[in-house]
């Protein structure tokens, strides 16, 4: 299938209820299909991340370094998923790492495109800045309910988050159980024990790493 540069900048989340004549000025600034091959960072600590990120294919895992020198997986990113929004509204530098876990190709928009495209069209400024205030409001309000839920539904909610980026209740997990783990702030052990009452209770069918949403 051939890449849409249109689909792709209106698929993320920040720009998708933006109407299509902003879409097309923002396509013309952006970058598409960059190549990282498995293994590769996109960035690193303390870089100057001076682009917003929109995965096209593969997968990007973004993490830390704890003092014991662990590597601790935040989150992972899929097609047609954004990174560093923030990134076009400010130049602050980033602490973390962002690793392709597989073969992947990365779109981007950057912030002196971007902020020189706001300046010309004062209009896109005021609509962008509602859009976005949306945003970390939503952004927010996940927050808080994250911090509410309890382990089991954490992990219950990533695995329909997963299955709805694949289109399928079916998939692999592509990250191992403890990298799963660290995402969600548990233990491995408790991972383990999550997933074996999530299949008695009937939410899931686990066969190693192939996971089936009932």
């Amino acid at each position: 299938m051939s890449h849409s540069a249109f689909a792709c900048i209106k698929a993320a989340p920040i720009f998708a209820q933006l109407p299509d004549e902003i879409i097309t000025q923002l396509v013309n600034i952006s970058t598409h299909q960059k190549k990282y091959t498995a293994g590769s960072y996109i960035y690193e600590p303390d870089h100057d991340l001076s682009a917003l990120l929109i995965v096209d294919t593969g997968q990007i895992d973004v993490l830390n370094i704890n003092d014991s020198g662990q590597e601790l997986l935040l989150y992972s990113l899929y097609s047609h998923q954004v990174d560093v929004e923030a990134s076009l509204f400010t130049d602050a530098t980033h602490h973390h790492f962002a690793r392709a876990k597989t073969d992947a190709q990365v779109c981007m928009i950057r912030r002196t495109d971007f902020q020189k495209l706001l300046h010309d069209h004062p209009k896109l400024a005021l609509t962008m800045l509602n859009t976005y205030g949306t945003r970390l409001t939503e952004l927010e309000q996940r927050q808080i309910s994250l911090s509410l839920q309890r382990a089991d539904e954490r992990l219950l909610n990533y695995l329909h988050e997963i299955a709805a980026i694949q289109m399928n209740n079916t998939f692999e997990l592509s990250v191992t159980k403890k990298e799963l783990a660290a995402s969600l702030h548990i233990t491995p052990e408790t991972l383990s024990r999550l997933f074996q009452k999530l299949t008695q209770n009937g939410h899931i069918k686990l066969n190693r790493r192939e996971v089936t949403l009932l």
